[in-house]
């Protein structure tokens, strides 16, 4: 089991934060009460000021809902700090996952896309897991569906978090091999 750092421990001090802040607290999209894991799958997603419900999540995301939910509790799984901030305001993280289907990291990556030539670059340097999905998010909004990105990301959670997100926000990972990423923006 990994060491609990003190970067650990300052992110959870900003997710139980956001969690005082924000639960119960009207969703931005519906208005709708927020529950606390509502709260944490938005972190995750790297709407740490503009919580939703997960409803509207899905729909933002064109997604479906069970799966999508499904997606961010493994997500949140594999981060010590969103998990310890899950069971401090949820309780205990599930254990079935809630749907029948295969998560990104059980599908084979194509390493024949090498080949196709981004349309944009980005170097996100050493930036961590919420800095990095956060910016990761605005640049493929400045750019046309369809498009490659190709991005460059030095962290060592990367291989882990690019392809979960990418999974969560409908957005097509096309090749990865840590520390280079080609990601197809959501049509």
């Amino acid at each position: 089991m990994a060491l609990w750092t003190e970067q650990d421990q300052q992110k959870f001090d900003e997710i139980v934060t956001q969690l005082r802040n924000w639960t119960s607290q009207p969703c931005l999209a519906c208005k709708s009460q927020l529950l606390a894991e509502e709260v944490l799958y938005s972190n995750a997603l790297g709407l740490k000021t503009s919580p939703q419900c997960l409803q509207c999540l899905a729909k933002g995301l064109e997604r479906n809902q069970t799966e999508l939910k499904s997606t961010l509790l493994q997500h949140i799984r594999r981060r010590p700090c969103l998990c310890k901030a899950f069971e401090l305001s949820a309780g205990a993280l599930p254990t079935e996952l809630d749907c029948n289907f295969t998560s990104p990291e059980n599908l084979p990556l194509s390493s024949r896309s090498t080949s196709k030539i981004a349309d944009s670059t980005w170097d996100a340097g050493d930036l961590g897991c919420g800095d990095l999905v956060l910016l990761l998010r605005s640049k493929l909004r400045a750019m046309l569906p369809g498009e490659l990105l190709e991005l460059t990301a030095l962290d060592p959670g990367a291989p882990e978090d690019i392809p979960a997100w990418c999974n969560m926000t409908g957005n097509r990972l096309v090749f990865q091999e840590h520390p280079l990423y080609l990601i197809r923006n959501k049509d």
